[in-house]
């Protein structure tokens, strides 16, 4: 008797848990859903040939995508000119550095780098006055576990003109 009220007790439990599948008019979950990805600190430092035209601070907003080990990461950055208005020649690509102290050894690193569009843009920014904002988005794939090791944490992230 205890034998059937135990089956029937797991019947039970599994009817009212369900054994729910995906519907097709379920949308496909994968690995960057519901994952979302930021650094404690805004832009932190820069370099290159016209490293001195941004004001420090500017805030970063991160956009993650796709699935499986390797995500897609956009980065925006709305940055300030400076009161700097020398321009040197541009870098051919300009790129947002992120890395973070893993121990006294060993660093963690990912590079986002502009699009041409988005390259365009910051090149006819670079002559622009000072206080004059511009937008721009930097991109790359990046391993899922070396976002997990900045994820959250205090950062140094450098703008490379």
């Amino acid at each position: 008797m205890k034998k059937i009220l135990l089956m029937m007790a797991a019947v039970a439990m599994m009817v009212s848990c369900g054994n729910k599948q995906q519907t097709s008019d379920e949308p496909a979950t994968d690995a960057a859903e519901g994952y979302t990805f930021s650094v404690q600190n805004n832009i932190t430092g820069t370099t290159g040939p016209n490293c001195f035209l941004p004001q420090l601070g500017a805030p970063i907003s991160f956009e993650v995508t796709g699935e499986g080990d390797i995500l897609d990461v956009a980065a925006t950055v709305k940055i300030k000119h400076s009161d700097k208005t020398e321009v040197k020649d541009a870098r051919a690509t300009s790129e947002l550095w992120i890395s973070g102290r893993q121990d006294d050894t060993r660093d963690t690193k990912i590079v986002l780098t502009a699009d041409e569009d988005n390259q365009k843009k910051l090149v006819e920014w670079f002559g622009k006055p000072a206080n004059e904002e511009v937008e721009i988005t930097f991109k790359g794939r990046i391993p899922k576990a070396d976002l997990d090791k900045l994820n959250a944490k205090e950062c140094t992230n450098t703008l490379v003109f």
